[in-house]
C-alpha cells in the first residue's frame, strides 16, 4: 500500500524535482520509505511505500527487473501472490523478495499486459518497460486503489491522489462545473472518468493504459457477464468468502476489523474469528484476539452498539469505541476536507476518518471492512422496489403477492408506497435523478456559474435483462460503490492504514450476480445467501436483523448546532456569493427553515457546505505544500 506519482514526457528531460514534490505530498499514503527513478526519455517516477509485506528495503519501489529495463510502481495487495509465485518459479522466473510487487513484474514479464488477469486483489500500478519505451498502468477491478493523470501536449502526470496535482505549475487546478453540479443535486461523484478537476481523469476500474509514442490507449480487461449459478450456492458462498477473507489475512504486520454491527462487517468478524478457531497459522496477522472498531452515536436510531456488542462477546474480540461530536467535526474538517480531494456525499464518512485514525493510534497497520457487501448481494433497502418490479413484469403475481405482504409486515410500509415502489424501477434513471433533485429541493440551489453545465449521464447498458441485477451492477460500478471506495481510501491513508474489502474478491461478486433472485431477496429480507451461508457463524441477533444503518451519523441534529454555526458563517460570507456556486439567497433560506425545525434538509445543507470548504482548500490558493505541511494535514 503506497503512493505513486510520476511524469513521462518523450523526448523532454526527465521532472525529477517535480516528481519528488508531488511524492512528498503523498508522504502519508507511505512513511516507511520513499524511492524514485529519473531517465531518459523524460522518464520520472516517484513513491512512497507502506510496508505490509516483506518489511525489508528489497521491497522500496519503484522496483526494478534483473537488468533495470523495467521499472514498477505499484500500490496495492495482490493477495493471490504466492500462488502465482508457485507458478511463476515453475516457468523459470527467480525470485530475490518475499513481496507482491515482485511478482506483478515477474507476472508482466511472463504475460504483459493481460498479466492483471491473474491478480486477485487491489492495485494501481505504473511500468516503465524502456525496451518498448512504453508506460504501462492497470487499475483493480473494481478501483479500490486510486489512479489520476492529466494528458496534454504529449506531457502524462499522473499520481495516487488529487491534491498531488497541485505542485505541478505547468497548469492550476480549475473546477469541472459539470461535476460540481452533479454533487450539488445529487451527491454524486466518482463516477465515470472525470473529476472535480478540469482536466484531470481517473483510470477507470478495470482498465488498463499504454501510453507510448504513439499516444494513449485504454483497454477494458474484465467485465461482468451473465453466468449460470453453481449447483450449490449457499455453499459456493460460504466457501468464496472463507477464502476471500483468508487471503486478505495475508500480512506481516498487524490487522483489525471495521465493525459496524451491520450483517457485511459482522460476517467478515465472525470469518476471521472461525479462522482464528480453526486454521490459526492463516490468521496469524490477527493476533491472539481480534481487534473491532465500531463508531457508535448516543442518538436513537444512529447506535448499532448492540449488535456490534453481540459479535464481541461470540468472537471475544478487543473491542473499541469510538464517538465524536460536532465540535470534533468542525475541529478536524479542514484535515478531512484535504485528505478527500473531492468534495463528499455526508458526514457519514467522518465517523470512518475517526474510526481509522483510532485504529492507527492502536498500533494497526491493515483493516478489513465491509464495503462492497451492499452491492453485490442486494442489501440496500431501494432494491426491493427493482425485485418487485421484476416480478410485476414477469407476471409472477403469486410470488409477488407473497413478497409484498411479508414486506410489509416486516418494514411496516403503506398501500400507496408500495405500489410507487414497483413503479419507480420502470422510469429511466435520468427520470430518477430529475425527480430527487426536485424533491429533495437541491436543483434550486444551483448558482450562475452553473448556468449550462449539465449532471453526468449514465450507462444505461446491462448485459443483465432484470431489473434488479440491472440495478446491483450501477449501483457497483458506477452511482455508489466507487465513491465509498474513494471514501475510504483516502480515509484509511490520511492515517497511513491499509484497508482491505473482503466481499470485493472478483471471485465472490461472479458468483453473487449468479444467485437466483430468492437468494439475494426473499420474504423481505435482504443478503439471503450471506445469511444461509454463514448463519451458523454469527450471533441471531446480527443474522437475522432486517434494518439497516451503517456509517450514519447524526447530521441533521449537527446542522442545528455547531456545524450549522460554520455553514451559517460560511454561506454569509461574499467569498460564497462570488464564486457562484450556489445561489446564496436560496442557501441560507434552507438553512435557517433546517435550523429552525421547519424541514428536515442536513444532507444538501452539508454538500453545500463541504463544496465552499473544498474550494477554498483546493481553488483559491494551490501553494506547493511542504513536507511538514503535508504531515500535519495526514
Amino acid at each position: 500500500m503506497c503512493g505513486l506519482c510520476g511524469v513521462v514526457a518523450f523526448d523532454r528531460p526527465p521532472e525529477a524535482e517535480l516528481v519528488r514534490a508531488m511524492a512528498d505530498v503523498l508522504a502519508h499514503r507511505g512513511p516507511d520509505g520513499e524511492g524514485s527513478y529519473a531517465a531518459e526519455p523524460g522518464v520520472a517516477f516517484g513513491h512512497r511505500r507502506l510496508a505490509i509485506i516483506d518489511l525489508s528495503d528489497a521491497g522500496i519501489q519503484p522496483f526494478a527487473s534483473d537488468g533495470g529495463q523495467l521499472q514498477l510502481l505499484h500500490n496495492g495487495e495482490v493477495y493471490n501472490y504466492r500462488e502465482l509465485r508457485h507458478e511463476l518459479e515453475g516457468r523459470g522466473h527467480r525470485f530475490h523478495t518475499a513481496t507482491d510487487t515482485e511478482v506483478v513484474l515477474r507476472a508482466y514479464e511472463e504475460w504483459g499486459e493481460r498479466c492483471v488477469e491473474r491478480f486477485n486483489g487491489m492495485w494501481a500500478l505504473a511500468l516503465w518497460d524502456g525496451r518498448r519505451e512504453r508506460l504501462f498502468c492497470s487499475r483493480d477491478r473494481f478501483g479500490v486503489k486510486p489512479f489520476y493523470y492529466r494528458f496534454a501536449d504529449g506531457r502524462f502526470v499522473f499520481a495516487s491522489e488529487l491534491k498531488a496535482f497541485r505542485v505541478d505549475s505547468s497548469s492550476a487546478l480549475r473546477p469541472n462545473l459539470d461535476a460540481v453540479r452533479d454533487y450539488l443535486e445529487q451527491g454524486a461523484l466518482d463516477h465515470g472518468a472525470s473529476t472535480f478537476f478540469e482536466g484531470i481523469r481517473k483510470l477507470e476500474p478495470a482498465h488498463s493504459l499504454v501510453f507510448d509514442r504513439r499516444g494513449l490507449r485504454t483497454t477494458r480487461y474484465w467485465k461482468l457477464d451473465p453466468r449460470d449459478a453453481p449447483a450449490d450456492p449457499v455453499a459456493q458462498v460460504r466457501e468464496l468468502f472463507l477464502d476471500s477473507v483468508r487471503l486478505r489475512l495475508r500480512s506481516d504486520v498487524p490487522i483489525g476489523t471495521c465493525l459496524s454491527g451491520g450483517v457485511d462487517s459482522s460476517a467478515i468478524a465472525c470469518t476471521v474469528d472461525h479462522l482464528l478457531q480453526t486454521e490459526a497459522e492463516n490468521a496469524r496477522p490477527v493476533g491472539d484476539r481480534q481487534r473491532t472498531f465500531t463508531a457508535y452515536f448516543e442518538d436513537e436510531g444512529f447506535d448499532e452498539r448492540p449488535f456490534a456488542e453481540e459479535v464481541v462477546r461470540k468472537t471475544n474480540a478487543e473491542p473499541h469505541w469510538i464517538s465524536f461530536g460536532d465540535e470534533d467535526i468542525v475541529e478536524y474538517l479542514p484535515a478531512i476536507v484535504t485528505a478527500q480531494d473531492e468534495p463528499f456525499g455526508s458526514t457519514s464518512i467522518v465517523a470512518q476518518w475517526f474510526l481509522m485514525r483510532a485504529a492507527r493510534e492502536a498500533g494497526l497497520k491493515v483493516m478489513l471492512d465491509g464495503q462492497g457487501g451492499d452491492e453485490v448481494l442486494a442489501g440496500y433497502p431501494t432494491y426491493f422496489s427493482y425485485r418487485f418490479a421484476d416480478l410485476l413484469t414477469r407476471g409472477q403475481l403469486p410470488v409477488l403477492g407473497r413478497e409484498l405482504a411479508a414486506y410489509r409486515r416486516l418494514h411496516g410500509v403503506s398501500i400507496p408506497a408500495l405500489a410507487e415502489s414497483m413503479l419507480r424501477p420502470l422510469a429511466s434513471e435520468r427520470m430518477k435523478l430529475r425527480l430527487r433533485a426536485r424533491l429533495k429541493g437541491t436543483a434550486g440551489l444551483a448558482g450562475p456559474a452553473l448556468a449550462g453545465t449539465s449532471a453526468a449521464g449514465v450507462h444505461q447498458s446491462s448485459p443483465y435483462p432484470d431489473y434488479l441485477r440491472r440495478r446491483m451492477e450501477l449501483i457497483l460500478t458506477e452511482r455508489g460503490l466507487p465513491e465509498l471506495l474513494h471514501y475510504e481510501d483516502r480515509n484509511s491513508m490520511a492515517h497511513s492504514l491499509e484497508a482491505r474489502v473482503p466481499f470485493l474478491d472478483y471471485r465472490l461478486v461472479e458468483l453473487c450476480f449468479s444467485l437466483p433472485p430468492d437468494l439475494l431477496i426473499d420474504r423481505g429480507v435482504t443478503k439471503v445467501a450471506l445469511r444461509r451461508a454463514l448463519g451458523d457463524l454469527m450471533p441471531p441477533l446480527v443474522r437475522d436483523r432486517i434494518d439497516k444503518l451503517g456509517f450514519v451519523t447524526p447530521e441533521g441534529r449537527w446542522m442545528r448546532q455547531g456545524l450549522g454555526v460554520l455553514a451559517a458563517d460560511v454561506f454569509a460570507s461574499q467569498a460564497f456569493a462570488d464564486r457562484g456556486f450556489v445561489d446564496p439567497h436560496a442557501a441560507r433560506k434552507r438553512l435557517d427553515a433546517h435550523r429552525s425545525g421547519k424541514l428536515e434538509a442536513g444532507f444538501e445543507l452539508w454538500r453545500v457546505l463541504n463544496l465552499e470548504l473544498w474550494a477554498r482548500t483546493f481553488l483559491d490558493a494551490q501553494p506547493a505544500p511542504s513536507r511538514s505541511a503535508t504531515q500535519l494535514v495526514a
